[in-house]
């Protein structure tokens, strides 16, 4: 039998892209079988009264294992929900030893074989399968792989509630030949960045029969990702509405049988060359400029998508405020002018009632830099008000806020930020803030009860993939802080800068990434900027003093009733995982069916 390149590659990224041991997970998931045989009764109840909209056909491309083969029709024939078809496509040599297989499930779900003419690839034989289809909605299925018994109604749930969805995916796991589930992949809600990193809708994902003809159906010369080619074709033009994600795992992989390093590398690396060049095609097709693709720094197999700067570069306005501290500053300052690299850029310096004498020495040092100036912003600690005043006294088209206490690691952070800021529907970018001892403090914020802002990845190794690779590639987030961040300065005024009424301290920055959300631009952070992080080295934490502590509670207060509905649902949160400030990603306890629906 050939090399499955698409799955050895989806294997590998699986090992590394799931931080959960695999006993943590065992018992997750017997907790969740538990809920999921008591929901049953009621699950088919609501079943019966729901009314059929749209088809759906699963295609299967035989790939000469009759064991596989059976695996994935038995799984299949569980489904609580009938209300599909299948289509198998195979080569002329297997049609008889796949007619035998259907004949253990014909009087339990509705299949039809379709044989080639000739022997064919399996992307040929998808192709086929689609051709062979008729119904609304279409789906495949890899030979081995099975679907959970809930996969089927979870899709139609989805549709008779969403009835303009184009496209629905959903969590997935592994099961390895012990039968023991593993390596499970908790999803965000769509994401184009994540899907041009490493493909989002991999796994179980139905998509609108025409779309996919539409879009061409599954396109030669892009083996051993074509699959990927057509989830990028068929995806990224739809307005974000119309992608669902269902945050429950209903796709089963095969894992593959122990193979050769030498063949596992050379199908890791086909695959990888084949997903740049797809990410290439449709980060052209989104923008309408060309973009470099290379590998991620921290996986291979994740794509990093390099934007180019306009030419002419725009200037950037990087506003620092500080009350003293003039290490901090010297360290922030010494990596902007000596170590950055990008030809535009001006640095306010906001001072807040500095005095000390070391401060105002540097403070006369820098001023020798014609790129440099210093602003006095007195009065009572406000941050929004500080950066307010900054932005006005600015000249940069891409304002930069930067916190005192950022140490630059390397001179092309602001390139990356650049080239993303500049994109029409992006509003604020992030970069990636480690602690000093290399762990990371800031990966992009999630916004959930309890703690309102939660940093993803934290407290992670700075190499590390991250829970779903969320570190080795740019992703979007209702949120990214304030200590390092890029937006326009149109964008800025568009939605009236930080609130300095409200949020003098904290949560201005997320308010300022959601009221950005809320006028129609993405926010993302990357990971390709990464700076070094003192986290409150300046102004303290919150707890030190009991007036801080009521402002903290007042603040706090403000931004959790003006967006109750972020903090109560952030599509970029999958209600699986469990965020934990102290002891990062855990499994989130199962709570009922209703996270079984699209969001």
């Amino acid at each position: 039998m050939p090399i499955d390149q698409a799955r050895y590659a989806q294997w590998a990224a699986a090992c590394r892209f799931s931080p959960f041991t695999d006993a943590a997970y065992r018992a997750w998931t017997h907790a969740e079988a538990s809920r999921h045989e008591a929901e049953q009764p009621t699950l088919r109840s609501e079943l019966e009264n729901l009314p059929y909209r749209d088809g759906v056909t699963f295609a299967i491309a035989d790939s000469g294992s009759d064991n596989a083969l059976r695996s994935t029709l038995a799984s299949l024939s569980a489904q609580l929900c009938q209300r599909f078809d299948v289509v198998v496509a195979c080569t002329p040599s297997r049609a008889e030893a796949v007619t035998h297989a259907l004949s253990f499930v014909r009087d339990s779900i509705h299949v039809r074989l379709v044989a080639a003419s000739a022997p064919a690839s399996l992307r040929e034989l998808q192709q086929l399968a689609l051709e062979h289809t008729a119904e609304t909605w279409f789906g495949v299925i890899l030979a081995g792989d099975r679907l959970a018994p809930q996969a089927v109604s979870s899709i139609q749930f989805t549709l008779a509630k969403w009835p303009d969805a184009a496209v629905i995916y959903a969590d997935e796991d592994w099961i390895a030949q012990d039968e023991t589930r593993c390596k499970p992949r908790f999803k965000s809600a769509w994401d184009p960045e994540a899907q041009l990193g490493f493909d989002l809708l991999d796994g179980l994902c139905v998509m609108k029969r025409a779309n996919v003809l539409g879009a061409g159906g599954f396109r030669a010369g892009f083996e051993p990702a074509a699959s990927y080619d057509l989830h990028c074709r068929v995806a990224m033009p739809l307005h974000c509405s119309q992608v669902l994600h269902v945050p429950s795992v209903l796709y089963h992989r095969q894992v593959p049988p122990i193979m050769d390093a030498g063949d596992t590398r050379h199908a890791v690396e086909a695959h990888a060359a084949a997903a740049r060049r797809v990410a290439a095609e449709a980060a052209f097709r989104q923008s309408g400029v060309a973009v470099d693709v290379l590998p991620s720094p921290i996986a291979e197999f994740v794509n990093h998508v390099r934007r180019p700067l306009p030419s002419p570069a725009p200037r950037v306005s990087i506003l620092v405020p500080t009350r003293d501290r003039a290490n901090l500053v010297k360290t922030c300052l010494d990596g902007l002018l000596q170590k950055t690299d990008y030809p535009d850029f001006e640095v306010l310096i906001l001072d807040n009632d500095s005095i000390e004498p070391a401060t105002l020495s540097l403070f006369a040092e820098l001023r020798a830099d014609p790129r440099v100036s210093v602003l006095r912003v007195p009065g009572p600690f406000n941050f929004s008000t500080i950066n307010n005043v900054g932005v006005q006294a600015s000249t940069g088209e891409v304002l930069l806020f930067l916190n005192n206490d950022i140490e630059i690691l390397d001179g092309g952070w602001l390139r990356e930020m650049v080239g993303e800021v500049m994109r029409p529907d992006i509003g604020c970018v992030g970069a990636k803030l480690l602690y000093g001892d290399g762990t990371v403090q800031h990966a992009g914020v999630i916004l959930q009860r309890g703690p309102l802002a939660m940093h993803v990845c934290r407290t992670d190794g700075a190499t590390d993939t991250g829970v779903d690779g969320r570190l080795a590639g740019t992703r979007d987030y209702l949120a990214v802080t304030g200590a390092c961040l890029a937006v326009r300065r149109s964008v800025f005024e568009q939605v009236g800068g930080f609130d300095s009424e409200h949020l003098p301290v904290a949560y201005n920055d997320v308010d300022l990434c959601l009221k950005v959300n809320d006028a129609g631009y993405r926010n993302i952070c990357t990971p390709f900027a990464s700076l070094l992080h003192l986290e409150s080295a300046s102004r303290g934490h919150d707890h030190v003093s009991e007036e801080k502590q009521k402002r903290a509670q007042r603040e706090q207060t403000h931004a959790s009733t003006k967006w109750i509905d972020r903090f109560e649902h952030d599509p970029y949160h999958n209600p699986n995982v469990l965020l934990d400030w102290l002891t990062g990603a855990h499994l989130a306890p199962n709570v009922g069916r209703q996270w079984q629906l699209a969001r």
